[in-house]
């Protein structure tokens, strides 16, 4: 699967990082997009990796829907020797579940308002979420519609891309079709990460109470830490340098630690 895996690369040396984006198949807008931002630090000394997951961007359709975890096994192959893996909303359930398969070959995991309301289901904040999702993918009136409900429940910003309406009515599709991972899931993978000592790091924007809630567990169930980039949106990766800043030293720290 990796060898049809779409991947841009920034920066030649220096410790590598792979970017893991989110979204939901038929998305022209995959990693290099998602990630703009972050193109910067491979000129502060990092080695940057940015796959299209299967079905978005560049890499071809790969007949299945969007899977965490089978997304996550060619993602654990790029892991190769050892890397940091950042994953962002539906990427990082993929890299999660990277994290599980391959603890040894993560140097740190960063996961960015990661779609992981399940574990928190039970929270008044996440089953609100969760019941507008539910009416969104059953009683939309299009697919194109449910594709625009979606991204805004999401908080999907419109520099996010340009959407045309046949773009639309394939993200409606598939997003009925994606695989959400499940709380037990979520938990035993969360609970591998922290057994293996991976330096965790949860950062939200602050403008979701379903995705600081969920987050928030995420992180206590990992042993990892929570960081609040305030971001009208979801991609608090894009707001200003505060991410880059926080996402580099949390790295450099992992690396020392891991050097002692």
């Amino acid at each position: 699967m990796t060898g049809s895996i779409h991947i841009t690369r920034w920066g030649d040396s220096g410790p590598r990082v792979i970017l893991v984006h989110g979204g939901v198949q038929g998305s022209a807008a995959a990693g290099e997009r998602n990630f703009s931002n972050q193109r910067v630090l491979a000129e502060r000394g990092w080695q940057l990796i940015v796959p299209d997951r299967p079905g978005h961007g560049r890499s071809p359709d790969p007949g299945r829907p969007d899977d965490a975890e089978a997304d996550g096994a060619w993602i654990a192959d790029l892991l190769g020797d050892g890397a940091h893996l950042v994953g962002h909303s539906y990427g990082g359930a993929c890299a999660l579940n990277a994290a599980a398969r391959r603890p040894s070959s993560v140097h740190s995991l960063t996961l960015i308002e990661p779609a992981m309301h399940a574990i928190a289901r039970s929270d008044p904040r996440v089953m609100r979420f969760l019941f507008r999702m539910v009416t969104t993918m059953l009683f939309s009136t299009s697919a194109a519609s449910r594709a625009t409900r979606m991204m805004k429940l999401l908080g999907i910003p419109p520099e996010a891309g340009s959407r045309s309406r046949e773009e639309l009515e394939q993200l409606g599709k598939n997003a009925r079709r994606g695989k959400l991972p499940s709380k037990a899931t979520l938990d035993r993978e969360l609970g591998q990460v922290e057994r293996a000592g991976i330096p965790l790091l949860v950062v939200t924007g602050g403008w979701s109470p379903a995705f600081e809630a969920s987050s928030d567990l995420v992180a206590a169930t990992g042993g990892g830490r929570r960081v609040v980039i305030r971001s009208p949106h979801h991609f608090p990766q894009w707001v200003s340098d505060e991410f880059n800043q926080r996402l580099v030293a949390f790295m450099e720290e992992s690396d020392a630690k891991r050097h002692i």
